[in-house]
């Protein structure tokens, strides 16, 4: 009976994942418009012949970039989930393609196609905004039912000025042909009234979304049975690749020196890690390596959301602060962990965990894992580190900001003497200056005058400036006297080249803080960095110095690189350094959730594709050293606390492997180190 009505419900509703019934609005149609309307941003030649548009390209200093206009005005998007777009590649290589709306600087979907090839690129609509009633119905949730997906910026869906299509592989001589742009699938949500009398529960007993049905959507407890011997059998079939020693090193490789550590060495013009056992190698991984923590949401405050709860009191809830919050917490990938193999789940899925990354050709667990796994001498894994922060701020002018993180680190000490720990990441994403987040330089301006940098950026100002009456004249401020500027809550426009010369002094001492601080208790670790979030560089260039600065500290610098690819991401200016990227994944909406994630796939095969393109350009960049997917298992479907609900897993939900992403994980990771040393 529950399974019809939630069939009927179903109906009502119409799942998450489909696309709803309106009639497609062509925006752009080369049959009906002129050449007049695509431009170019360098001297790609553009004409319109049989009903397409004829890119034949001449790239400039940058990638080529070619947009779409309307006739008159902006189109509008609003009633819309998604743009498409005929495209066929006549070039003799591959052609990455990415779809963006006027001068919003994040794409919003992309398509790898093919010589010869004629595709159909789905790019999918994130909104900032939605009626209120949505977020009273919803609170926790990213990705919302019927389309409203939370992005990291306001895109101008309701205006579009124009659609541009990127091609960073485009080289002189190759030739693309652009059909139809059009815009399909309803953006129409329900009423307040009907979300919360028809809609409720919508999460079933395996924590999966109820609405929708998909591949391998576990319906009863023997689906997770069958499931699981049909993986132990594929397990079982690829035990892993046969040229790794012990640590997922090469064996087969280059014998270098024998430390009993890991490091970094440059070797044959390529940038590698170098394994305990003095073998070269490439650090191919997956995040949040655990069951139960990154897979949980929140219960209290939600109880509607859910078909299924455990009794109170089962030891499988978990009260947990998150960002300063207690919360009651539920993982349902741990539930269905409990149902397949009981009071042994922890032990069995702890084993299985590294029989499965040997399989899936990785042999790095990345950052935000569980010690009980990674403590196992059998994969090597990267340890997760915090510096204390004052305020809103990891500020490295407070009293005891190295010695706070050395007493951490002491903490910690099996880790930091372990030949399989592969370095320390310390902090993550902080925010030098990125677009969609708080920036340190304006978080300084507004602290409160005991704030530590802010007290030496005023007294960095008083000597230079030696008057408030120049330091006023030079902010076109209006401070009475100096304790104005401590006191001062405002970010002042006129501050950002002064600020800008202290964020240099700000970003040596920070990082030379932590290097010093890792290397005082653990000299032999490596220090990888804070993972920034430079999603926009190289094309951003402003927070280049940034990087350099932390490249003159860091063993290895690491980025978290939400892009479809890693090619580009080299030192700026000439520099010479190993990179490692710490998180990257890219979604669809084929398993359930209402949000992929970062970087959208079209479906499946999409998203496998991606993840071997990314890897593969990784792999053949000299620079980068590693990849790090984020993560091991999709997030709820009702999100973690801070409404992160995206398809990121290498499993669902059920402990069901998604297959499309693991078979080319196998390819690429099996055989990585020919296409490391080869560079093909």
């Amino acid at each position: 009976m529950r399974n019809l009505f939630a069939l009927v419900i179903s109906i009502i509703i119409c799942s998450g994942c489909a696309e709803k019934t309106i009639d497609k609005l062509v925006l752009f149609d080369p049959g009906q418009h002129d050449a007049g309307l695509v431009k170019s941003a360098n001297e790609d030649k553009i004409s319109i012949e049989d009903g397409r548009v004829n890119i034949s390209f001449e790239p400039g200093s940058e990638y080529s970039t070619v947009s779409f206009y309307p006739e008159a005005g902006t189109w509008d998007a609003s009633d819309y989930r998604f743009v498409f777009c005929e495209i066929e590649n006549l070039s003799e290589k591959q052609q990455l393609v990415e779809l963006g709306f006027g001068d919003y600087d994040l794409t919003l979907g992309g398509t790898l196609l093919p010589p010869g090839e004629k595709k159909i690129l789905k790019a999918i609509i994130y909104r900032t905004e939605h009626p209120a009633y949505i977020d009273s119905v919803f609170p926790v949730m990213h990705g919302k039912p019927d389309g409203a997906l939370r992005g990291w910026m306001a895109s101008t869906y309701s205006s579009i000025e124009y659609i541009k299509l990127l091609f960073p592989l485009a080289e002189k001589g190759d030739f693309v042909k652009v059909g139809q742009i059009w815009l399909e699938g309803e953006y129409e949500l329900l009423s307040e009234d009907e979300l919360r009398e028809k809609y409720y529960p919508f999460v079933d007993e395996f924590g999966q979304y109820m609405y929708a049905d998909w591949r391998d959507k576990i319906h009863s407890e023997e689906d997770l049975n069958i499931h699981d011997e049909k993986e132990n059998q594929d397990l079982d079939d690829h035990p892993g690749s046969q040229d790794w020693n012990k640590y997922g090193g090469w064996e087969t490789g280059p014998q270098l020196e024998v430390t009993g550590r890991f490091r970094v060495e440059k070797y044959d013009e390529k940038w590698w890690f170098v394994d305990p056992d003095g073998k070269l190698f490439w650090s191919h991984g997956l995040d949040c390596v655990e069951y139960g923590t990154q897979s949980q949401t929140r219960i209290d405050g939600c109880e509607q959301y859910f078909s299924y709860l455990p009794e109170e009191g089962s030891e499988l809830y978990v009260d947990r602060i998150w960002r300063g919050n207690e919360y009651k917490m539920l993982s349902f990938h741990k539930v269905n962990l409990f149902r397949k193999y009981g009071e042994s789940w922890r032990e069995t899925s702890h084993d299985k965990l590294h029989k499965r990354m040997r399989s899936w050709g990785m042999n790095t667990i990345g950052n935000w894992s569980d010690s009980d796994i990674y403590l196992q001498d059998r994969t090597p894994y990267v340890l997760t580190a915090y510096t204390r922060k004052t305020g809103e701020i990891a500020d490295p002018y407070a009293d005891g900001f190295q010695e706070d993180l050395e007493a951490s680190l002491m903490t910690r000490e099996k880790e930091l003497n372990d030949p399989w720990c592969l370095g320390v990441f310390v902090d993550n994403e902080l925010k030098w200056g990125v677009k969609w987040a708080p920036k340190i330089p304006e978080q300084i301006q507004v602290a409160t005058e005991s704030q530590p940098a802010k007290l030496v950026f005023a007294e960095r100002m008083k000597k230079q400036y030696g008057s408030i009456e120049a330091l006023n004249e030079s902010w076109s401020s209006s401070f009475a006297a100096w304790d104005g500027l401590l006191k001062n809550d405002k970010v002042i426009p006129g501050a950002a080249g002064d600020m800008r010369e202290f964020m240099k002094e700000f970003t040596s001492l920070y990082y030379s803080s932590c290097r010093d601080a890792v290397k005082k208790v653990a000299p032999d670790l490596l220090y990888l960095g804070c993972r920034m979030d430079f999603h926009l560089y190289p094309e951003d260039t402003s927070l280049n110095y940034i990087i350099k600065l932390a490249a003159d500290y860091c063993d290895v610098v690491s980025f978290n690189r939400y892009r479809y690819s890693s090619s580009e991401l080299v030192p700026p200016d000439g520099g010479d350094y190993p990179i490692i990227i710490g998180e990257f994944h890219f979604g669809s909406l084929e398993t359930g959730l209402l949000q992929p994630g970062l970087r959208y796939a079209a479906d499946n095969d999409e998203r496998a594709a991606f993840y071997e393109f990314f890897v593969g350009s990784a792999l053949k960049n000299p620079y980068i050293v590693g990849t790090h997917w984020f993560q091991l298992v999709d997030q709820a479907v009702t999100g973690r606390p801070d409404g992160e609900n995206y398809q990121a897993g290498f499993l669902t939900v059920g402990d069901v492997p998604q297959q499309e992403i693991i078979e080319k994980s196998r390819e690429v990771g099996y055989n990585m180190y020919k296409i490391r040393s080869e560079g093909n």
